[in-house]
């Protein structure tokens, strides 16, 4: 088994590391801080067997990238590791195509028994946690969609215009000509439907996914 731990804490990512590498597994580990770095491990090495995805990480808006590997490799399976543990939010992941959602708080046993689920075929998987009733709309539906249709770096363009950042400062980060950006521009506003960097980040704003501490405040569930 070939699997990608795609976390920015190093710690959480070397503790799943063990689990999956033991004698249960035996998988082949590779990590992941950032989405960028992901691309690039999927890039250079395909795919992997199965993908542990943190929802908060840097080049990450919500579910895009989740959305964007699900819809370049729908067969090749997704698990959300998060502490944003809402309802919603497991609703929301599930719908966009994870094959199951885990705290960051289960314990080794759970995130064991649900690895081997996955990849025994079971899907829609939330061991321990409520799910909602309000799922994905039909617009992050959409805008879903289309990020599948982006090249990694029309992605990684996506990521630094959710930012602010100005083609000039993506070119830099890039180590492109601003041409080139502005190049990626012009496919990612047709392929997200839209005509300015504004609508842009409106459309990826649909994948937004609400701090748990404010959907428990907006709710007046008292915080843990």
């Amino acid at each position: 088994m070939k699997c990608v731990i795609a976390d920015d804490h190093p710690l959480f990512r070397e503790a799943l590391a063990q689990l999956i590498s033991g004698d249960a597994f035996r998988g082949e580990i590779a990590q992941a801080e950032s989405v960028a770095s992901l691309h690039d491990l999927v890039e250079r090495e395909g795919p992997p067997d199965i993908l542990l995805l943190d929802l908060h990480m840097p080049g990450v808006t919500g579910f895009s990238a989740l959305s964007w590997f699900v819809g370049n490799h729908p067969d090749r399976p997704v698990i959300i590791i998060s502490a944003n543990t809402h309802p919603d939010t497991v609703r929301r992941a599930i719908d966009h195509g994870a094959a199951a959602f885990l705290s960051k708080s289960s314990t080794t046993q759970e995130i064991g028994a649900t690895l081997q689920q996955v990849l025994d075929g079971a899907r829609g998987l939330h061991p321990g946690l409520e799910i909602g009733d309000k799922g994905a709309t039909l617009q992050a539906l959409d805008v879903a969609e289309a990020l599948a249709n982006l090249t990694p770096q029309q992605f990684r363009v996506t990521s630094m215009l959710v930012e602010g950042m100005l083609n000039k400062q993506i070119a830099y980060e890039l180590e492109v000509k601003e041409a080139t950006v502005k190049a990626h521009m012009t496919e990612i506003f047709r392929k997200l439907g839209v005509q300015s960097r504004t609508q842009a980040v409106l459309a990826i704003g649909n994948l937004t996914v609400t701090p748990l501490e404010e959907m428990q405040r907006a709710q007046g569930t008292p915080l843990p």
